[in-house]
């Protein structure tokens, strides 16, 4: 039998994510609440990302329009 090991966020509260591919074929996943942001070469760190950050396995939700960074354009 395998383990199973939870997913606890690092502030203690759970967010969604938005997880997409950007036009420039990054993975993006970006808390809807605009609190947390990543960029990764590949859709399964992206996803690991947002279901370690949001705190649970629903944390995640895929995006199948592109989905760009917001980094470095002043969003807060």
């Amino acid at each position: 039998m395998g383990q199973s090991t939870q997913i606890q966020p690092h502030d203690g509260t759970s967010h969604l994510f938005l997880v997409g591919q950007s036009k420039h074929g990054f993975w993006v996943a970006r808390d809807l609440e605009g609190q947390s942001e990543g960029i990764f070469r590949e859709k399964k760190d992206a996803v690991r990302f947002a279901m370690f950050e949001g705190g649970h396995p629903n944390a995640v939700m895929l995006s199948p329009n592109a989905v760009e960074p917001t980094f470095g354009m002043g969003v807060s």
